[in-house]
């Protein structure tokens, strides 16, 4: 059996105290350590979070509002075959379409005004059926009679003003009233616009049987008259074309 010196136990016990000495001032630093204020600890830069934008399928909308495509206009009509087509120059721009075997003219004094008749052999004779076109510009003020056919102020405005199914007489001379009346109809379409539109079953001056159809519409800065005088099937006058004018009237355009 060894016995250990005096000296020796002393040096072991002092080292195994040194020992747990030390461990314990490395618990306590550590425990400091972990207690310190966070202003004291150095912290590393947080990583940047980029945010994405929502995805959406479309695109942002712009705050001008772009103008809405504008319909395309309605196809011209289909003419029959051996038909013309008469093109207004001017002020107040139109065309019309008419079978080839009907004259159209200018309107002679009428300068403001074209009509389109039967051919004839007879110049000198009655021809109850005709249709004009009379254009009106909205600064027109002339005094002067005979510039354009069945324009009076004073009577395109009494007929302007009138209510679908009213009659009104242009004239107060009542021996003649009559043969001066006229009754608004239903609006009609022409150039894709709505007409006003007039019945005179007894015009002035025409063989019984006849009547006269007016048809106003504006644009242009101008106000266009398209009417006819026609031999109705009971008249009795050859050549009616109470059907025909209406094939023409329906061919009517506006130039711009």
């Amino acid at each position: 059996m060894i016995v250990m010196s005096i000296r020796t136990q002393v040096r072991n016990s002092w080292t195994n105290q040194l020992g747990v000495r030390l461990g314990i001032l490395s618990l306590l630093f550590a425990l400091v350590a972990g207690c310190a204020s966070p202003s004291t600890q150095p912290a590393e830069p947080p990583t940047p979070t980029l945010i994405q934008p929502p995805q959406t399928d479309t695109q942002p909308q712009s705050p001008y509002t772009q103008p809405a495509e504008l319909p395309a206009g309605l196809p011209a009509p289909t003419l029959p075959s051996g038909w013309e087509t008469y093109t207004s120059q001017g002020q107040c721009p139109y065309a019309i379409s008419y079978p080839s075997d009907i004259d159209g003219v200018s309107q002679g004094t009428y300068s403001y005004s074209w009509s389109l008749s039967p051919s004839t052999a007879d110049p000198g004779g009655p021809v109850p059926n005709f249709i004009y076109v009379s254009v009106i510009p909205d600064d027109f003020q002339s005094n002067e009679s005979g510039i354009i056919y069945n324009y009076d102020p004073a009577a395109t405005e009494t007929l302007l003003n009138m209510q679908v199914g009213e009659s009104k007489s242009l004239r107060d001379d009542p021996n003649i009233a009559s043969w001066f009346t006229y009754t608004r109809l239903p609006d009609a379409t022409l150039s894709n616009q709505a007409a006003q539109t007039y019945e005179n079953t007894q015009p002035w001056e025409f063989p019984l049987g006849t009547k006269e159809i007016r048809y106003y519409i504006q644009g242009n800065g101008c106000t266009y008259l398209i009417g006819g005088y026609l031999a109705t099937a009971g008249s009795g006058e050859a050549g009616a074309m109470e059907a025909l004018f209406d094939e023409i009237i329906a061919t009517f355009q506006l130039n711009p």
